[in-house]
């Protein structure tokens, strides 16, 4: 028989082919779980599907603890319209009671201390390599300029904290040349800097302190589970007062009455 209990059967008490009827709920529900699945992805998963690409060179060097009440030192790179998802630092918490970092994305401007920041975050470091989640969304431009030049580097370190030791790629082993060779379709790595210092200081030679960047277009998000597999389906009763226990987080609820 057919019901009303949104379109599926409810076999009546007696019914020989119950089992049959069962079963056309389950081909039903599939289908319209996957309704539901295609119409929060638009139905092209794998254009939802994000990509990452991982850019900039792997964790190396040696530990330094320079820093500034202004923002520290960092990479100097140009892009637009870019997510960085998250990037690897490695600490030397061996000597250090505050264990927290600062990140921070500002517009470059020429190294000027005050430079605007478009986002940070603060992490609890656990020490040695780890990777670490930004999030942090590149503007599609700063200033009209498709070639916007952006910093991510330490944040500010008040003048009576310590500074974390944090690896960096020595001026010996690295210098402009090398960041010439990280030049990719989304981001150009330029150079290493000092915010609020002028370039003769010599920052441009190194790489600081993130690695291993893990990028992407945010524009490409999974917005809906990877897939509609369920553990258990319930109807709810006809009589509001019975009610189920233990029900499983992946199961799927169906309101009949």
């Amino acid at each position: 028989m057919s019901s009303d209990n949104r379109g599926y059967n409810l076999p009546d008490q007696g019914e020989t082919d119950w089992d049959e009827l069962l079963n056309e709920n389950f081909e039903d529900i599939d289908t319209d779980v996957q309704e539901l699945f295609d119409m929060s992805t638009g139905g092209e998963i794998n254009e939802n599907v994000t990509t990452y690409d991982h850019v900039g060179p792997l964790h190396q060097g040696s530990y330094h603890t320079t820093s500034s009440p202004d923002g520290g030192l960092g990479v100097v790179f140009t892009a637009t319209d870019l997510y960085i998802d998250s990037v690897v630092v490695d600490s030397d918490l061996s000597d250090i009671s505050e264990t927290d970092l600062t990140i921070e994305l500002r517009e470059y401007n020429g190294g000027a201390a005050d430079s605007p920041v478009v986002d940070s975050t603060t992490v609890t470091l656990s020490g040695g390599p780890e990777r670490i989640d930004l999030g942090f969304q590149i503007p599609e431009s700063g200033d009209g300029d498709s070639d916007d030049e952006y910093v991510l580097g330490r944040g500010p370190v008040p003048d009576d904290e310590e500074a974390i030791p944090l690896r960096r790629i020595n001026q010996d082993d690295w210098g402009q040349d090398a960041y010439a060779t990280h030049t990719y379709d989304d981001i150009d790595f330029l150079r290493g800097t000092h915010t609020g210092e002028s370039d003769d200081w010599g920052a441009e030679d190194y790489w600081y302190y993130t690695f291993d960047w893990r990028i992407s277009d945010e524009g490409a998000r999974l917005t809906a589970p990877w897939s509609t597999d369920i553990d258990e389906i319930y109807m709810r009763p006809r009589d509001p007062k019975e009610e189920f226990d233990d029900v499983s987080p992946r199961s799927i609820w169906f309101d009949t009455s």
